[in-house]
Order: structure tokens, then sequence, then C-alpha cells
């Protein structure tokens, strides 16, 4: 059986085996280390930003550039600094993209009408709320009724009432509640909730998704922060008259 010494010097001769095997020969080409595959880990994909996210910001910001929802791929990835390919991979494709911002919208949308609704505010001030909620998110992003257009338009056959049920019947539900609301306080008219729903939805998103008119119609070159505002103030003044007994 060896002694202790003899294990020690084993245990050397071992050590230093291990380190001229990794010591590079004289004049030989360091080795690089293999990249990493797959997906990236979650402290990676946190010092990245979320690839979705950033994917939806993206698409956001390219077809406002462009006004327009005729986008591509690539003018999508480049913006958020991503392969093409991470869109099919997150999402499907470009469809599955778009379909993701709609939801992302609606969803704060239901959210916010949600929280109006449960709110103690007299109907009208709940209307005002919403009204100025509505034109402000069509002035960020004008795309959205083209968008919802697409996506009822491309919907698979006898799917297009399900695109019209996430997207817009949330608006219609507010409607209902407040108008039943201010009927039966005594402040409203009985008034229909689909012509409610024509002239504030129309009439929010008309302005910005026809902005291009604007100059040649108006001198307008541009609708500012302001603009949007003392449209937000008309357009509320003039609905609540209508429906006021």
């Amino acid at each position: 059986m060896p002694d202790a010494r003899s294990r020690c010097g084993a245990i050397r001769i071992k050590s230093a085996a291990r380190q001229k095997a990794t010591k590079p020969e004289p004049g030989a080409r360091p080795v690089k280390a293999k990249a990493k595959r797959g997906r990236p880990s979650k402290q990676e994909q946190a010092r990245r930003g979320d690839p979705r996210e950033l994917l939806l910001d993206a698409v956001h910001e390219v077809m406002v550039a462009k006004n327009s929802i005729d986008v591509s791929v690539a003018e999508i990835a480049e913006r958020a600094g991503q392969s093409p390919a991470v869109v099919q991979y997150h999402f499907g494709g470009k469809a599955g993209l778009l379909q993701a911002l709609m939801r992302r919208g609606a969803d704060r949308s239901v959210a916010q009408l949600s929280d109006l609704i449960r709110m103690d505010l007299s109907p009208e001030r709940k209307i005002a709320a919403h009204i100025r909620g509505l034109v402000k998110a069509y002035y960020q992003a004008p795309y959205v009724y083209a968008l919802f257009r697409y996506l009822s338009d491309s919907a698979p056959e006898g799917e297009e009432e399900a695109v019209f049920r996430e997207f817009a019947q949330p608006i219609v539900e507010f409607y209902d509640s407040v108008l039943a609301q201010g009927y039966a306080e005594g402040v409203f008219k009985k008034v229909s909730s689909m012509h409610m729903y024509m002239m504030v939805v129309g009439a929010s998103d008309h302005i910005f998704a026809r902005r291009r008119l604007l100059p040649a119609l108006f001198g307008v070159d541009e609708i500012t922060d302001e603009e949007r505002r003392n449209y937000s103030d008309f357009l509320t003044e003039m609905v609540l008259k209508g429906l006021r007994r």
C-alpha cells in the first residue's frame, strides 16, 4: 500500500499532465469557445430585453413612421435589433405579430374600460374620460382601424365575428353600461349603443387615419398634441350635447 508521500507525488504528476495538455503549443492558434446555441438564458433575455416586447414596439414604430400597416418582417426586425427568424419563432410570422400587437392594445383598453365602469363617477364624466382616452389612443397609434380591418378581412371564413367580439365588443359593452346609467339617472336620452359606437369611434379614428388629407384641405401639416387635446374637447362637447335630455 503506497504511503502518503507516494500519493502526493502521484497527484503532482497528474496535475502537471493536465496543465501541459491544456497549454497551447507555441505558435498554435487559440481555440475559440463555441457560441451557445438555442434559446438565451433568462439572465441574457433580461439584459437584452424581452424580444416579444421589442418586436411589438418595433412594428408599432414602423407603422407609425410609414403611416401604413404594409410593413415587412425585415423592417420590423431591423428596428428591433433582432433577426427576422425571431419573428417566426415568437409569433409564427408577421400575421401573428400584428395580431399580438392589436391584442396588446385591446387588453389595455379593456382594463381601462372596466376600471372606468366601476368608478363612482357620473355618466357624463365617464363618457368624457372615454372619449379623451380613445382620441389619445388613435393619436398614438393611427393605424389601429386599418389593422382591425386587415385582421377581420384576413380571418378564416366564419371567424370574422370572433375578431369583432375580441376587439370591438368591449367598447359596445361600455356604451351599454354608461348609456343605461345615464338614462336611469335622467341625464341622457335613450340612445342606441350602435349609434354611439359609430359616432365616437368613427370620429376618434378618422382624423388620424386620414391625416394625409389635412394639408390639402385645411393647411394642417401635422396634428400636434395641442390640436389633439382641442379635438378631444370639441368631440366630447358635441357628444355630450347630443346625449343630454
